[in-house]
Order: structure tokens, then C-alpha cells, then sequence
């Protein structure tokens, strides 16, 4: 009997129905209550351990097959492999991956490598892996409290969609980046929020009242790092040591800041500064947004009402205030006022800098503010070159404190 807040729902597609559920090999129960699923996984879900090795005192290996069951969407991985490591006294890390086949991975170029990292804590006093069905369950080496236990559910490994739940020791649960929440607390009452964005799932968590998480995504590998910090604070600096510290940001921009869209000329900008400054507000930072720009294209300026823009930073440090430009990761393709080359553009152009389609070639085209754009593709070194080289450019010829880069969505 699996307890009502334990249930890890086998139709996060939704519309589920007796007869799809029990296709899927799951049990159906129907309920009152609204949130929470009534079609749950069984325990015949999941992965065995086939084996297991422990190459050193602080790394485990385990090879895993998967159990005979009807699939969720098809094209489940039937081998896994599972390697954990700790790579501190307080950092453990542990990674699921195809045992045959190489998966897309996040690239870590930030994160410190195991080899810098001295670990005497041998992995057989944090982590235990059970074996019928897969599973882990991380406990603290002090007083061997559960902090992570996958035992609530199966682990699911197909092509396109991964999971993995786990029981949690409380329920104060926060974070998971930009969303709508109503408390910094989350409602663990079967809620589904997406990873660490506003995106639509299935890349998701669920919270559940076990309590407990269930990770969803639809690619890729599982890899989690799990810190055992004994406070907030404690967990933040594990987490800093491994990715390294945040840049300290200059006092000023902590300030009071204005902004607006269309102020129409630089005239207008000035005349709003002075108003502040006449009226004795605190008023650390004027923006420009993109009316500054020549028919809205990136690295230009009008030339016409905002002729006297680079000397305005001189005018703003006159009064001890900054001055923060806006630039869009979107190049618009048309040419400049006059039929004037547009060079930032044809300079990217050259560099193979944007984002292509699925040929590798041809530059994959948008609409943005300037109208038809292209767009940078920032993981490419050519890109990379391109943007700092405009930047460059740009910055010698209007003088600036500090950019703002816009994204879009």
C-alpha cells in the first residue's frame, strides 16, 4: 500500500484514465482530492543494480538494467550507469547516465575540478544504493539523518524523458528560480513548477506532501550535487566553492535608478536629470533605453536627437552620477539610414557569429525591435569575438558606466 502522500503520479501528460493507466502498468485510484494523482506508480517500476564497485574510498559505481514494465512514451534506455564521488568533506555528487550511448551535458568550464579537491570522507558512510528496484538514500555522516531517498518512486530513463523522486527530511522547501510565488515557503500540497524558469513544462518539479520532489526533463542526464552545509549559510558557501564567487558589484550600482522607454531626444534626458538633481532626490543612475539607437539597431546612436550622447557620461560624473546604456541580443539585417552598411552586422556575418538552423549555415532569422534580426550565438568563440571586438568598438566611442543587456522571450 503506497500512502496517499507518497503517490508519484505515472500521467504528468495529464487526461488520465483507468484504462490508460493500467496500460502504463500503473494503479489507478480515484479520489476526492483534486491535486493529488490518481493514477501513481507501482513498485514493479524502475531499474535493478547489476552490479556495483567502489574504485576508491570516496567514488561508487553501479551499473543498472531496467525492470520489465510498460513504457510512458516510449524509448526507455534498458543500461544506466551511476557514478558517485564526494568531492569534499561536504559535497557528494552523483550522476545517471545511457551505460552505451553519450547524452548531452551541461559543459561545467566554472566548476572545480574533483582532481583540485581533497575528500577523506569515505562515500560508504553517506551513501547507501538498495537494489530491487534502484535506489539511493544519502545520509548525513554525523548523525545519519536521511537527506535524500529515491525510494518514494522508480527512476524513468527513456530518450526524451527523465525522472527521479525523492522523499525529503522537512517540508521547508524554497527557491526554484523565476516564478509567481505567493510565499518564499513553497506549498508542498502537489504542486508542479518549472526548473528554474518561466518556460512551459515538461521540464518541471512536483512537491507533494510525503514530502517529497519529483524531477522531470526531457533530455540530457540526471547529475545533482547535494552540500551538507548545517545552515543556509553553510550550504551557500559549499555551493560558492564549487562554482566560485559572484563578482562583488561596484556601491553605486546598488543606487536609486531612472529609466524609461522613449524620451524622445537627449535633451529631454538631460532636462529630467536636472529636474531631479534641483529637487535634491537621491539619484544615482540615468539610463538611455533603445530610442537612443538608430532605427533601434545595436552599437549606433542617433545622431540627430541624441548627437551629444558621448559626452553624457562626462555630464552625469560632473554630479558624481552614472550612466547605463541598453543593448539587445538581437542584429537587425537591413542597412543603416542613408543605405549605409551596417557594420556590426556584416561584421558578424563574416564571423559566422549567429545562431543557424539545424543545417549549421543559414542564420536563423527573427523579428525583434529593429525588425528582421539575427541572433548571437554565444556559445560559439567566433560570436564571443565578434561581440567583445562591437563592444570595443562601441564603448571608444560612447563612453559608458555599465550596460544593460535585454533578453527576450
Amino acid at each position: 500500500i503506497i500512502p496517499l502522500g507518497q503517490r508519484v503520479d505515472c500521467f504528468p501528460d495529464g487526461a488520465a484514465s483507468k484504462q490508460k493507466c493500467e496500460q502504463r502498468g500503473c494503479c489507478w485510484s480515484p479520489l476526492d482530492e483534486r491535486n493529488a494523482p490518481w493514477c501513481f506508480f507501482s513498485k514493479q517500476h524502475g531499474y535493478t543494480v547489476e552490479s556495483v564497485e567502489q574504485p576508491s574510498p570516496t567514488v561508487m559505481n553501479a551499473r543498472l538494467k531496467r525492470m520489465p514494465s510498460p513504457s510512458l512514451f516510449g524509448a526507455d534506455i534498458e543500461e544506466l550507469s551511476f557514478h558517485a564521488e564526494m568531492q569534499s568533506q561536504n559535497r557528494l555528487r552523483f550522476k545517471i547516465t545511457d551505460a552505451h550511448k553519450q547524452r548531452f551535458e551541461v559543459p561545467h568550464e566554472h566548476v572545480s575540478s574533483i582532481n583540485n579537491i581533497q575528500a577523506s570522507t569515505p562515500i560508504s558512510n553517506i551513501l547507501e544504493i538498495t537494489h530491487k528496484p534502484f535506489g539511493l538514500i544519502v545520509r548525513r555522516k554525523e548523525n545519519n539523518k536521511v537527506l535524500f531517498d529515491t525510494s518514494v518512486g522508480p527512476l524513468v530513463f527513456a530518450d526524451q524523458y527523465l525522472q527521479l523522486s525523492t522523499m525529503l527530511p522537512a517540508s521547508y522547501i524554497y527557491g526554484l528560480g523565476e516564478h509567481v510565488h505567493r510565499n518564499y515557503r513553497h506549498d508542498m500540497n502537489w504542486k508542479t513548477w518549472p526548473i528554474f524558469t518561466r518556460d512551459a513544462f515538461p521540464n518541471g518539479v512536483t512537491l507533494q506532501p510525503a514530502p517529497a520532489v519529483t524531477y522531470r526533463t526531457i533530455g540530457g542526464i540526471l547529475d545533482f550535487y547535494i552540500f551538507f552545509g548545517d545552515t543556509p549559510e553553510q550550504v551557500v558557501q559549499e555551493f560558492l566553492n564549487l562554482i566560485g564567487r559572484p563578482v562583488i558589484p561596484p556601491y553605486w550600482s546598488l543606487g536609486f535608478q531612472l529609466s524609461r522607454w522613449d524620451y524622445g531626444s537627449l535633451d529631454e534626458v538631460k532636462r529630467t536629470v536636472q529636474r531631479n538633481r534641483d529637487a535634491g532626490l537621491p539619484y544615482d543612475i540615468q539610463y538611455t533605453d533603445i530610442d537612443y539607437m538608430e532605427d533601434k539597431k545595436d552599437f549606433t546612436y542617433d545622431k540627430i536627437k541624441f548627437r551629444d550622447l558621448p559626452q553624457f557620461a562626462d555630464y552625469m560624473h560632473e554630479k558624481g552620477q552614472k550612466y547605463i546604456l541598453i543593448l539587445d541580443p538581437a542584429i537587425a539585417t537591413s542597412k543603416r539610414v542613408g543605405n549605409a552598411p551596417y557594420d556590426s552586422y556584416d561584421r558578424g556575418t563574416e564571423k559566422n557569429a549567429w545562431v543557424t538552423e539545424s543545417d549549421g549555415k543559414t542564420p536563423l532569422l527573427g523579428e525583434v525591435w529593429p525588425g528582421e534580426t539575427v541572433f548571437p550565438d554565444y556559445t560559439s568563440p567566433n560570436c564571443i569575438d565578434w561581440w567583445v571586438d562591437e563592444y570595443d568598438r562601441f564603448y571608444k566611442e560612447i563612453k559608458h558606466d555599465a550596460l544593460w543587456i535585454v533578453s527576450h522571450f
